[in-house]
């Protein structure tokens, strides 16, 4: 996945076509979150309707120390099926061993792992520096057997979970796997519909997918329906920077239970969400929901608007946005209101340097990682002229809706990888590695994982 450029000291006000947005109300207290708003025209051609792309964008503050964060009650669930052997094992164990090492006596900790058969070795306990330690031998003397028990992994870890789970934790799967599930469910819905049990108990799941020979569908599908992370991480060698990557996001949650709620203004439609799923309510309401932020790591949401024609040097205003969430240190749901409005004009030269050039690429690449699942669904159909198309239309739509603006540069080299790819199915379909990047890196981009 392409990382997009973070300006995390961008000023919460912003000014001149975008008109003035407060974050803040006076006399309120700091809040863990900045709320930026930005469309990508903000100023669109006079005496024409048209489509806009609004950006949602949620700027968490930083965890500053240990002592500022949210206690974890983290789950490990790990393979240690034959097919772990060797480097894969090391590494996992490592990988654990490290994960555990980063927790403090304010946390909680299980561990459980799995082949046909499923052990804790690990129950929900306080990761004091004794049961730290004590977790770490045990991890060392893991070797691999038998099968691939994903399900039955998960449903013990969960159990482990739910001994805290209700006590103001911030509650986290961690599932590491490098094989099919071929013990117990095996399909991805069954995984689905786990993961979603999961999520209403406010158990994130996240998953690490090793090697080429996992099932990327489940995994995607977990970490989708249990709102957590994915990875695809082809060599073990990976697997600790993987794991404290992780962590990273789990030990700096800065809020939860987020939603942003936007309601067009009269004659503004609200038409979908892009890349992140939004819940559109007859065309005048959207929802979007995000189960946790990270402090540090912005989070976005993309929707497409459209805009009625207006007069030259109109100023319109289109949406009213709130944004809701709970502070992770606890305490009652918290609201920002902004409102984002357009500008028409009748000078091209304008309309064309408004552009907002961050928004453009995040707009380019999530339509694009849309475009990939549906490839992958063509292509496991057999049909490559029709995964190849989905990307060529998609590279072309983009260089249509931005022809002529000063972001030329930008939407050609997305459009052109792009186009490249739609080649390569083509001619050659779509390779196990292929699909698996396709997989991990839409789900990244669409999450700003």
């Amino acid at each position: 996945m392409k990382l997009i450029q973070k300006y995390l000291c961008r000023a919460s006000v912003l000014v001149g076509l975008l008109g003035s947005i407060s974050f803040l109300t006076a006399g309120s207290p700091q809040e863990p979150i900045r709320v930026d708003a930005r469309l990508d025209r903000p100023v669109v051609y006079a005496n024409q309707s048209g489509k806009v792309v609004v950006q949602i964008e949620l700027q968490p503050e930083k965890i500053a120390s240990s002592q500022e964060r949210a206690p974890v009650n983290l789950g490990l669930v790990l393979d240690r099926s034959g097919s772990m052997r060797g480097e894969k094992m090391r590494q996992a164990i490592e990988a654990a061993r490290l994960a555990v090492s980063q927790l403090g006596p304010q946390d909680i900790i299980s561990v459980v792992i799995y082949d046909n058969e499923i052990d804790t070795i690990a129950p929900a306990g306080k990761a004091a520096r004794e049961y730290r330690e004590s977790i770490r031998r045990e991890l060392s003397l893991v070797t691999p057997r038998g099968n691939t028990a994903i399900y039955g992994g998960l449903t013990q870890a969960a159990a482990e979970l739910r001994k805290f789970g209700k006590e103001g934790y911030v509650n986290r799967l961690i599932l590491l796997s490098d094989g099919l599930a071929n013990e117990g469910p095996s399909a991805p819905s069954d995984f689905g519909r786990l993961a979603r049990a999961f999520a209403n108990e406010d158990f994130i799941v996240s998953t690490i997918g090793l090697g080429l020979d996992f099932n990327e569908d489940i995994m995607t599908t977990l970490a989708a329906a249990g709102q957590g992370n994915t990875y695809f991480v082809e060599t073990a060698r990976d697997l600790p920077r993987i794991f404290e990557r992780e962590l990273g996001d789990v030990l700096s949650v800065a809020a939860t239970d987020i939603e942003i709620t936007i309601r067009s203004r009269e004659g503004i439609k609200v038409l979908r969400g892009i890349g992140r799923e939004a819940e559109v309510e007859g065309g005048r309401v959207a929802r979007v929901r995000m189960p946790q932020v990270y402090g540090g790591l912005d989070k976005l949401a993309l929707v497409e608007l459209e805009v009625p024609a207006g007069e030259a040097g109109e100023r319109r205003e289109l949406i009213d946005v709130e944004v809701s969430y709970r502070p992770a240190s606890g305490g009652e749901m918290r609201r920002q209101q902004l409102v984002v409005p357009v500008t028409y004009s009748a000078a091209q030269e304008e309309v064309a340097k408004a552009v907002q050039e961050e928004v453009v690429v995040n707009v380019a690449e999530n339509r694009i990682a849309e475009s990939k699942v549906q490839a992958i669904a063509y292509a496991d159909a057999g049909d490559l002229q029709s995964a190849g198309g989905i990307l060529r239309a998609a590279a072309e739509d983009l260089h249509r809706d931005y022809d002529g603006y000063a972001v030329d540069d930008e939407v050609s080299s997305v459009s052109a990888t792009t186009e490249t790819e739609a080649d390569e199915i083509e001619s050659s379909g779509l390779s196990n590695r292929k699909r698996k990047e396709y997989r991990s890196d839409s789900y990244q981009t669409v999450n700003q994982q």
